[in-house]
């Protein structure tokens, strides 16, 4: 079984983020986004055993998920791609602190955001006035692939220029684990203690002081 990875934290240049879960609650997004389009193809809403793969999951593995393969996954996925999705931002909630915490990171790190939102990634950033902050956004169309794949962490760093060494990733489920176990980064995990990972916060306050800072 793999090792979660530790960071060299003298030599910590980037701090690297996932989206939902981490820097803003989108449980409440996410579903009522999947229940618009279970009901366009004339299906009920999403099941509650459901609900938490929808969360986590890439646009492709959600629609998998809940409608298999074959044409109602293209058909879906045709409807996903041609949706004004401005409606559902709103339901974003920010979590307290985030702003603070990526202040004071920034000061000392470059920081960036790999997450499987795909085209909603920047639209949610610039809604909760987060894009400032980060110098990169990863998503599984720029990347060509999305997490867990090892891939999308490689296209990550190669965008930094860095090390895996030099990095962390702050990520909240067991695809961000999966991840950072496969491609060999340090993970914080975010409001999960049961992910194995290098570190974890209950809190974006926590995150600063994990990477030697204040």
């Amino acid at each position: 079984m793999p090792q979660a990875t530790s960071p060299d934290l003298a030599r910590l240049a980037a701090v690297i983020f996932d989206l939902d879960g981490v820097l803003f609650d989108s449980f409440e997004y996410n579903v009522a986004f999947y229940d618009h389009i279970m009901a366009s193809l004339g299906h009920p809403p999403v099941p509650e055993h459901l609900k938490g793969v929808v969360h986590r999951e890439s646009v492709h593995g959600a629609l998998r998920a809940l409608v298999g393969e074959g044409p109602q996954f293209k058909k879906a996925l045709e409807f996903c791609r041609n949706l004004d999705i401005q409606s559902f931002v709103a339901r974003l909630k920010l979590f307290p602190g985030v702003h603070e915490t990526l202040q004071a990171l920034g000061r000392r790190f470059r920081l960036a955001v790999a997450t499987n939102r795909i085209s909603s990634a920047r639209l949610a950033l610039d809604e909760l006035r987060l894009s400032d902050y980060f110098e990169l956004v990863v998503t599984p169309t720029t990347a060509g692939v999305a997490k867990p794949d090892a891939r999308f962490m490689d296209y990550t760093l190669e965008r930094l220029a860095l090390p895996r060494g030099q990095v962390v990733y702050v990520g909240d489920s067991s695809v961000d684990e999966a991840l950072c176990l496969d491609a060999g980064v340090a993970m914080v995990a975010f409001r999960d203690r049961t992910l194995r990972a290098w570190a974890h916060a209950e809190a974006m306050a926590e995150i600063p002081p994990l990477l030697g800072l204040g």
